[in-house]
């Protein structure tokens, strides 16, 4: 399927033919043009992720992947610094392929730890389907054409998670090659960072799940691990044109939403938190429902 959408405001080209970019111009510049443009880098978040790239991010089920990728959205979308560190603010879509209710209490949850309001005006938009890519890709930058009228061409596209918005096979040259051609025309498209939300191995848990194509194709790699006491690790493995930052410590903390459910109990939630020292951390401040996590919808 084609895309036919186009905004009508000066932000976009018009749309690629499909996803392997057919119908675009192959250009060539100068190393002297190469040469004129900015060396600094153009950061997303900074330290972290850089504009207009490809991010890996992996972790086993339940180590809060999710919550990570949403606190990243959520931060662009704002504005908020993420751990202290300045984000370019901008629209952010994400892309999801499961959890959309939990995904709506986990916002509040973010919200309400973060001292945020709710607004129309905040350009943090979710898929009401699942991607389909790479087959519907063009279906995807339709309805990513479509809300950037509004709110504006987005700087990060957040896919959460890759087997459940993936067509094709994982583990096959032919079946990756397509996915990550998908990812690329939508990085071209808007010159946005694209982040994947993945799994780790089976047998390697070090590495993400799929063929190698996949982070050979990575300008980042984050794994999420899980730590004792409710505790989870943040580390880069790849970085292609920056210095890795340091490795980050979280944890995961319910959080009582307004609401209560039908028998009149408080509605709550989970939100990753920058995690102090050890030493510092308070017994109550993680719940023990998250020190050994067994629910699976934290992914």
């Amino acid at each position: 399927m084609e895309a036919k959408s186009n905004c009508t405001n000066g932000q976009l080209e018009p749309a690629l033919n499909n996803a392997s970019g057919r119908g675009r111009r192959f250009r060539m510049t100068s190393a002297f043009e190469l040469r004129r443009n900015p060396l600094s880098h153009d950061w997303l978040i900074q330290g972290f992720l850089e504009a207009n790239t490809l991010a890996l991010l992996f972790g086993e089920p339940a180590a809060g992947k999710s919550l990570l990728a949403l606190d990243w959205a959520a931060s662009v979308a704002t504005g908020r610094a993420w751990c202290g560190r300045q984000t370019r603010r901008g629209t952010a879509i994400y892309l999801a392929g499961e959890g959309y209710r939990g995904l709506a209490r986990r916002l509040a949850a973010w919200e309400r730890v973060n001292g945020q309001e709710s607004s129309p005006d905040v350009p943090l938009l979710f898929s009401e389907c699942i991607a389909g890519l790479p087959d519907s890709v063009g279906a995807v930058i339709e309805g990513i054409d479509a809300v950037a009228i509004r709110y504006g061409k987005p700087l990060l596209v957040v896919i959460d998670t890759l087997a459940r918005c993936f067509t094709g096979d994982e583990n096959s040259a032919g079946g990756m090659g397509g996915f990550l051609t998908a990812c690329d025309a939508m990085r071209l498209r808007y010159g946005c960072t694209v982040l994947i939300v993945h799994h780790s191995g089976h047998s390697d848990k070090g590495r993400a799940r799929g063929y190698s194509s996949l982070p050979a194709a990575m300008d980042a790699i984050y794994q999420l691990e899980t730590e004792g006491e409710g505790r989870r690790k943040l580390k880069c493995s790849k970085a292609k044109d920056f210095s890795p930052p340091a490795t980050c410590s979280f944890i995961i903390q319910e959080v009582k939403l307004p609401d209560t459910d039908q028998r009149g109990k408080p509605v709550t939630a989970p939100v990753l938190k920058e995690a102090p020292a050890l030493a510092e951390l308070p017994q109550a401040t993680v719940s023990p429902a998250w020190r050994h996590p067994s629910r699976t919808y934290l992914r």
